[in-house]
C-alpha cells in the first residue's frame, strides 16, 4: 500500500469518526434540552413540587407519545415518582419508599 492510499484511508476513517462523534454529541444535547424543557414545564404547572431529583424517558425510538418519569420532592423530604407526557401535567404519582 503506497502513501497516497494510506493518507486516503486515514482521511476517510477520520472523517467518519468525526461525523459519528458530532452526531452523538448533537443527540445528547437534544435529549438534555428536552429534559430541561420537561422539568421546567412540570415545575410551572405544579407549584407543590419543590424540586426535581431525576428524570427518565420511557419508551423507545419511533414511539409517537413519549412519557417521562420524574423523582420529585413535595415538601421537605417526601419523594414521589410522577409521570408526564412532557406538557407538565402529571398523569400519575406514587410515593417512593426506600
Amino acid at each position: 500500500m503506497n502513501t497516497l492510499n494510506k493518507k486516503l484511508l486515514l482521511t476517510i476513517t477520520g472523517g467518519i469518526a468525526g461525523v459519528l462523534l458530532v452526531g452523538y454529541l448533537a443527540l445528547n444535547l437534544f435529549v438534555q434540552a428536552k429534559f430541561h424543557s420537561v422539568k421546567s414545564e412540570v415545575l410551572d404547572h405544579n407549584p407543590e413540587i419543590t424540586s426535581i431529583e431525576s428524570i427518565n424517558r420511557l419508551g423507545g425510538w419511533g414511539e409517537f407519545f413519549r412519557e417521562y418519569a420524574l423523582i420529585v420532592k413535595k415538601g421537605s423530604d417526601t419523594e414521589y415518582r410522577v409521570w408526564t407526557f412532557g406538557n407538565g401535567k402529571v398523569t400519575d404519582e406514587e410515593v417512593v419508599i426506600e
